[in-house]
């Protein structure tokens, strides 16, 4: 908690220099010496207003590491999900370190990690609709089941989730699997990272992607949100991995969990960068075998740190 500390109260103490630059910078000065020093007091105020963001997060991480430490015990994913077959699906601008440490968690579980994707921009770029669409037509399978009301992305997403996954731990890699990942990645919709490989997973973790600058409207996220209902229909489960800054204006993870229908199915972490997020990530994935879901983390995660079944229970 020492880092934390440090952190706020060495941004606290900027507030005075700031704060003098404002005051002198609101006072009465003519001239050419007068606009600098209003622009340099712009200047101030902008970083000022920053600087109170910072604290703010900060706080909520500090609040977090607590939280989890009282309540989760250190190490408590190891074996959570041995023998479960789990796919790694990388969301447009998501980090490989991230996407690295995550892998490293679900291997510490006792996860088979089967296959990595990595979602190309292209497929979630509205000007390529037209490709999209008919592809998604084309490659739908007879044992596929589509909601009469379904998207074009929530079926992309019962698509994807063919090729990769089943609710079915048994299933492997078939014809119709084949038929659909070579189409995904001939258009290069998706890669896949081994190409070829034999088991389809049962569950599934997205990894958010970093939050563009400026960050966008939280409705531009809407088929990437349908994308993955559909990935979560056709397994066994989906956990939403993400960084705080996608739980904010602008995030995946904040669209997604302004979705009642998405929130219902998916489940999401917010804090997945921290080695304790990336426990929750495990956590969420063995509360999604039983059917629940929940969105965890620091930042307006409606559930809390992590499923209440891995909490200590207050005397």
């Amino acid at each position: 908690m020492i880092d934390f500390r440090y952190h706020i109260v060495s941004i606290v103490a900027i507030f005075f220099a700031l704060g003098a630059g404002v005051v002198l910078g609101a006072g009465p000065l003519k001239g050419t010496a007068g606009d600098v020093i209003q622009n340099q007091a712009n200047v101030d105020r902008a970083n000022l207003a920053d600087a109170r963001a910072e604290i703010v997060q900060l706080k909520a991480l500090n609040k977090y590491h607590q939280d989890y430490e009282a309540k989760v015990t250190a190490g408590l994913a190891n074996g959570k999900l041995t023998d479960r077959k789990v796919a790694l699906v990388a969301m447009p601008g998501a980090e490989g370190d991230l996407v690295n440490s995550i892998n490293d968690e679900l291997e510490k579980s006792g996860a088979q990690v089967t296959v990595r994707v990595s979602v190309n921009p292209k497929l979630l770029d509205p000007g390529q609709r037209q490709l999209v669409e008919p592809l998604v037509t084309q490659l739908i399978t007879s044992d596929i089941t589509v909601p009469q009301d379904s998207t074009t992305y929530q079926r992309a997403g019962l698509i994807l989730a063919r090729g990769i996954a089943a609710k079915d731990p048994a299933r492997t890699v078939d014809d119709e699997a084949n038929k659909i990942n070579s189409g995904l990645t001939s258009s290069e919709l998706v890669t896949f990272k081994p190409s070829q490989f034999k088991d389809r997973a049962t569950l599934i973790v997205v990894v958010a992607g970093k939050p563009a600058t400026p960050p966008p409207a939280t409705s531009s996220y809407s088929d990437a949100v349908d994308l993955i209902e559909g990935l979560d229909q056709g397994s066994g489960g989906v956990v939403v991995a993400g960084t705080p800054d996608t739980a904010k204006d602008g995030g995946l993870l904040k669209a997604l969990r302004s979705d009642s229908d998405a929130t219902k199915i998916v489940s999401s972490v917010d804090v997945a960068d921290l080695p304790a997020g990336q426990m929750t990530v495990v956590f969420a994935l063995v509360e999604q075998t039983t059917g629940k879901a929940g969105q965890y983390g620091a930042f307006d995660a409606k559930d809390g740190i992590a499923p209440a079944a891995v909490q200590v229970k207050d005397n």
